[in-house]
């Protein structure tokens, strides 16, 4: 089965304004193609903040299609796929607002976060960033590039997945135990951790050392508030 990595930009702080989008396609556990678009965002108000961080200006992409006109291509690559983003609850946000821009209704796709599922892979990192995790991986990559950072993202999902044992990223996820993340015309769930209930919660030994001044006694833990 095939997969897809997307990237967003954005011209500003609103996840309605995106300006550039990136994707690399996987199948067979290989990237077999990779594309970029610019767009041009409801309005051409970009931050310098952003400008500052991914190079691109109103100037870059004032004659670029709109969202809604790049859609149909998007939608295409996207129908049937699962969808793997770095920190994805940034760009489904920003899919969701540019679509809501146009009136356009959402699609029905699932998800993985690359940037959650590495915390569940490498637990020793100090930051989960795309450039972080793409170094402890050997991938080396221009970020904040639209697609190059997609790449990154889907080399990501791949690593994962044979840390994991698993042949695409939402398997991964759920060895990983996490819920994968969907979107439809109906709503929308993150992508995140499973909560253990407490009845899932059992003990990894049968000898307990009986002299522990802990042994048999009921703890409880409260919280506390203060000024």
């Amino acid at each position: 089965m095939s997969w897809v990595a997307i990237d967003f930009e954005t011209a500003n702080e609103t996840r309605g304004s995106a300006c550039a989008l990136g994707v690399a396609i996987v199948e067979d556990s290989k990237i077999i193609g990779r594309q970029s678009w610019l767009i041009r965002p409801p309005t051409l108000d970009f931050n310098p903040y952003n400008v500052m961080i991914h190079g691109i200006t109103a100037a870059d992409v004032a004659s670029a299609p709109t969202f809604d006109s790049l859609w149909p291509s998007v939608e295409a690559l996207l129908a049937g796929r699962q969808v793997v983003a770095h920190h994805a609850s940034f760009d489904i946000s920003v899919l969701r607002h540019s679509l809501d821009a146009y009136g356009l209704p959402w699609p029905h796709l699932q998800y993985v976060c690359t940037r959650v599922l590495a915390k569940k892979v490498w637990t020793d990192l100090l930051s989960y960033s795309l450039p972080v995790v793409a170094d402890r991986c050997g991938i080396t990559f221009l970020h904040h590039d639209a697609e190059e950072d997609a790449v990154a993202s889907a080399e990501v999902a791949l690593r994962c997945c044979q840390a994991l044992s698993a042949s695409e990223p939402a398997p991964a996820a759920e060895a990983a135990r996490l819920r994968v993340g969907a979107l439809s015309p109906e709503g929308y769930q993150p992508c995140q951790a499973i909560a253990l209930r407490p009845s899932q919660i059992t003990a990894q030994t049968d000898t307990f050392d009986q002299g522990h001044p802990f042994f048999g006694a009921a703890i409880v833990f409260r919280g506390h508030s203060g000024t």
